[in-house]
């Protein structure tokens, strides 16, 4: 069974090495066009982009439930560092929040490992005061700068207007925390307890948000627009690369008048476009999503030459991991086919060895082999539940077996579904019921079968226990001369038969040929 497990093991891996590289061949083989490529890498956007949006309607949902509740105490900067900053560890995409009060502008924002947050009460001052805190909401450290991080500069009144058109905003502004990427700000209204409106704002770091974006995000410069409910046109940078965002800023004309046609048409079809600009190709792809908070779709736009060198990495890939299987599967055939020359001591060795516990555990886990075999018993016949003294002649058969082939182990006291029973049936049956005094019945057994010499320099007998039952180990060495196991015929004649160890069973060879041509090449 063990030698089973262990091909299906190596089988399986080969199956891997092969598929991996028959796919690496496939792909190789087979031209993958453009357009093909950027509708997968759209498809697999869509489906995490959906996620976020779900992600995010959550989170506004838990805003609006604690801000009804709220009173003025609830509005106290230490209850909002609190509150804010557990929604923001707990959530995968969140980065920051900003409210925004009659009497009070609050921003918390997740910069590295500590938190950059500002509670101002004079929002006329043009400057916003800062306070850095560590994980633990103590103060480090303190600064002013004219940063806020309601984008494009945009007053309370400004906002208050565009939300009056549109239950949410989308806008894109720069960092000037430490990431110094771009940030993506969802901006909606909710109320207190007391009907008081408060501006909110969710912030999210566009570098860090391709990182859950990975399928079109892979690619080395993509471009993402969000299509926004009421047609206007978000489009958050992913890269800090300067010649990137120029680059980026050229395009959005081209993809703007895509966009625009996608939304004149009115069509739910997803749509490809492909245009030039710097002297390269470009695709754009344009999709729904059912509408989510304020977004009713996006597009995408990579470089052909970008879409291209994916495809070709995405081969590589196929082909180092089928290099890395082949390696693994020469391993793994090196150590499972080799443990068994390691672990259990090769009876052909001049001296023998003894065993450990551990070492007979493992011959017995592994199933009966060429080197191993298991017996209930010596003389107790668990079948017919009485002494059968046949029993010792299939012991001495399976001593013979082994002498005249490799060596091996026998193993008295475990059935062959190994389970361990023990000696006792076998010691109830003798004059003592111990372990010595089956020791000396076995010996006299093997000594009158073969001789004393034999017993002495071929065999060495130990009786491990395990969960309080004794088993016998018997090693037996090669023999340097044939072994006959001698017996009774019908007739009750004396006769001798020649037996071997073929694989996991012994074999009997009746054939007078054949016991001289075995002879002649295993004894020499």
């Amino acid at each position: 069974m063990f030698h089973r497990i262990k091909a299906l093991i190596v089988g399986l891996f080969i199956i891997l090495t092969i598929s991996s590289f028959l796919t690496y061949w496939s792909k190789t083989t087979n031209n993958t066009f453009a357009d093909e490529i950027i509708s997968d890498a759209s498809s697999a956007f869509k489906t995490s982009l959906v996620g976020f949006l779900s992600a995010i309607d959550v989170t506004i949902d838990q805003i609006n439930s604690n801000v009804k509740k709220s009173n003025g105490d609830q509005f106290s900067q230490d209850n909002l560092n609190s509150f804010f900053s557990k929604m923001i560890l707990a959530d995968k995409y969140l980065n920051g929040v900003v409210l925004a009060h009659n009497d009070f502008l609050y921003i918390i924002y997740r910069d590295n490992t500590t938190w950059a947050i500002s509670y101002d009460l004079n929002l006329n001052d043009t400057l916003v005061n800062w306070k850095r805190f560590n994980n633990k909401l103590e103060v480090v450290s303190e600064w002013t700068d004219a940063y806020n991080f309601f984008p494009n500069d945009k007053k309370l009144v400004d906002i208050n207007r565009d939300l009056a058109k549109t239950k949410y905003l989308w806008r894109t502004s720069k960092s000037q925390m430490n990431d110094k990427g771009d940030l993506l700000t969802n901006i909606f209204e909710t109320t207190n307890n007391n009907g008081e409106r408060i501006i909110a704002g969710l912030i999210f770091s566009t570098l860090e948000l391709s990182n859950n974006f990975v399928s079109v995000l892979k690619f080395e410069h993509p471009l993402v627009s969000i299509i926004t409910s009421g047609g206007s046109i978000v489009t958050p940078m992913v890269t800090i690369d300067s010649a990137a965002v120029s680059r980026y800023n050229g395009l959005k004309p081209d993809i703007k008048s895509f966009i625009d046609s996608w939304n004149t048409s009115k069509s739910e079809v997803a749509q490809s476009f492909s245009f030039e600009r710097f002297s390269q190709k470009y695709w754009t792809r344009i999709d729904k999503v059912n509408p989510s908070i304020g977004v009713k779709g996006f597009a995408v736009t990579i470089s052909e030459a970008d879409l291209a060198q994916n495809e070709k990495n995405m081969e590589l890939i196929y082909l180092y991991v089928s290099f890395a299987l082949l390696f693994v599967t020469l391993i793994l055939i090196f150590i499972l086919f080799r443990k068994k020359k390691d672990d259990i001591p090769n009876p052909k060795d001049e001296n023998f060895i003894p065993l450990s516990k551990d070492e007979v555990q493992k011959m017995i886990s592994g199933g009966e082999t060429e080197y191993v075999e298991f017996k209930s018993s010596v003389r107790w016949d668990y079948r017919e539940e009485k002494v059968n003294k046949v029993l010792e002649y299939v012991i001495l058969k399976s001593i013979a077996a082994f002498a005249n082939a490799k060596g091996g182990t026998l193993l008295i006291g475990v059935a062959d579904n190994l389970e361990i029973l023990g000696l006792e049936k076998d010691f109830s049956t003798l004059k003592k019921q111990d372990v010595d005094y089956f020791e000396l019945h076995t010996r006299k057994l093997i000594t009158n079968q073969y001789g004393i010499a034999f017993a002495n320099e071929n065999l060495l007998m130990e009786f491990p226990v395990f969960d309080g039952k004794a088993i016998c180990s018997i090693q037996i060495k090669a023999a340097s001369v044939p072994i006959f196991l001698k017996s009774k015929s019908k007739q009750g004649q004396e006769i001798e038969k020649f037996y071997v160890r073929s694989g996991n069973a012994s074999q009997e060879i009746a054939s007078l040929k054949e016991v001289n041509e075995y002879i002649k090449v295993r004894f020499r």
